[in-house]
C-alpha cells in the first residue's frame, strides 16, 4: 500500500503537487470511460456464484392441425431450462495519505488530499471492473487465490467468426456475415463495442450506412456512431478496454453486471499521522443467452 506524503510530493519532483508556480489545474489523461461497465444493466447477486435460468422457444416446427383432430397428450414444447452461473470478483483499490500533505496547501486540488485520491480510486476501480467486463477469465478461487468473472469475449462461443490465427482485415461483408449468423441463432444485436483501429474501419464502410448520432444522444459516456445493416441498427461504440483485434457485437439486453456488493468506499482505522482509505466492489458479468451476441476476431490492428 503506497503512503502518499510530503516528500512524494515536493515541489519541483517529477508528482508534486506541494504549492509553487502552477496552474490550479491537475491533468490527468488516464483513460476513464467505461462503457460497459455504465450502459449494462445492473442486477443484485446473492452469491458468491451467481446463477441464473436461461429459456429458448426451440426451433419453429409444423402445428397446424386437422379440423377435428383428436388430441394428442404428446408435447411438441420444450420446458427444459438451462441454468448458466458466473463467479463474482473482487475489485480493491487502496490509498493512504498523511496528516501533513492533507494539510498543506496543494496547487490543483479542491478540498483535502485524501478526497482527491478518493475519486480518483474510484475512477481507477471503474477502469479495472471494464477490463475484465470485456475480457475477464473465469477462475473458481479458493483460499489465498482471487475469484474471477467470466467476461464478455470468453462468453461469446456460438457466433464466433475467427481465422484461425492469421489477421485479416475487417471488412463490411465479414461484419454483415456475423450478424446474419447472430439472426439465424435468434438474436438481434444492436450495439457494437470496438477499439480505435477497427472503429476507422467500420467508418470507412458504405458512407451511406454509417452516421453519426445527435450529441445529446452520447450522454458524454461514449461516441457513438450507428451502422445501418441488413439486420437493423448497429450503435458503435468505442471502449478503450476492448480486444484490439476483436469486435464485440452483443444484443446489449441481454447482458448485465450482478453487484454482490456495490462499490463502497471505507475509511480504514487511523494509525499514527495518516488516513488511509479504499474502495471496493464484488461483481460479475451476466450473459441471459450468448447466442444473442457475436464477436469477429483475428482482425488487423493496422
Amino acid at each position: 500500500m503506497a503512503l502518499f506524503e510530503t516528500y512524494t510530493e515536493a515541489a519541483g519532483t517529477g508528482g508534486g503537487g506541494m504549492r509553487e508556480d502552477l496552474l490550479d489545474i491537475i491533468v490527468n489523461i488516464s483513460p476513464t470511460e467505461t462503457p460497459m461497465l455504465s450502459g449494462f444493466k445492473k442486477s443484485k447477486a446473492n452469491a458468491t456464484t451467481h446463477e441464473w435460468l436461461t429459456d429458448t422457444l426451440g426451433t419453429a416446427n409444423a402445428s397446424r392441425v386437422a379440423e377435428g383432430a383428436a388430441f394428442s397428450n404428446t408435447a411438441n414444447i420444450a420446458v427444459a431450462r438451462t441454468r448458466l452461473s458466473n463467479y463474482c470478483q473482487i475489485n480493491r483499490e487502496v490509498f493512504e495519505v498523511s496528516d501533513t500533505l492533507d494539510a498543506v496547501d496543494k496547487a490543483g486540488i479542491k478540498g483535502g488530499e485524501y478526497e482527491y485520491q478518493l475519486a480518483k480510486g474510484l475512477k481507477i476501480l471503474a477502469r479495472a471492473m471494464e477490463v475484465d467486463i470485456v475480457n475477464g477469465a473465469s477462475a473458481a478461487g479458493s483460499a489465498g487465490t482471487a475469484r474471477g468473472a467470466k467476461g464478455v469475449l470468453p462468453w461469446i462461443t456460438t457466433n464466433l467468426s475467427d481465422n484461425s490465427g492469421t489477421a485479416r482485415a475487417l471488412t463490411e461483408a465479414i461484419y454483415n456475415d456475423n450478424l446474419q449468423d447472430i439472426f439465424v441463432q435468434g438474436g438481434n444485436p444492436d450495439t457494437t463495442y470496438v477499439h480505435g483501429w477497427q472503429k476507422r474501419k467500420i467508418t470507412s464502410f458504405s458512407a451511406s450506412n454509417t452516421r453519426n448520432v445527435e450529441a445529446s444522444s452520447k450522454k458524454l459516456i461514449y461516441s457513438v456512431d450507428v451502422y445501418e445493416s441488413d439486420f437493423g441498427l448497429q450503435r458503435v461504440i468505442l471502449d478503450r478496454y476492448m480486444e484490439t483485434d476483436h469486435v464485440a457485437q452483443l444484443q446489449k439486453d441481454m447482458w448485465g453486471i450482478a453487484m454482490l456488493r456495490p462499490v463502497k468506499h471505507t475509511p480504514i482505522a487511523k494509525l499514527g499521522s495518516s488516513r488511509a482509505g479504499m474502495v471496493e466492489s464484488e461483481w460479475t458479468v451476466v450473459s441471459m443467452e450468448e447466442k444473442a451476441s457475436g464477436a469477429i476476431k483475428d482482425l488487423s490492428t493496422s
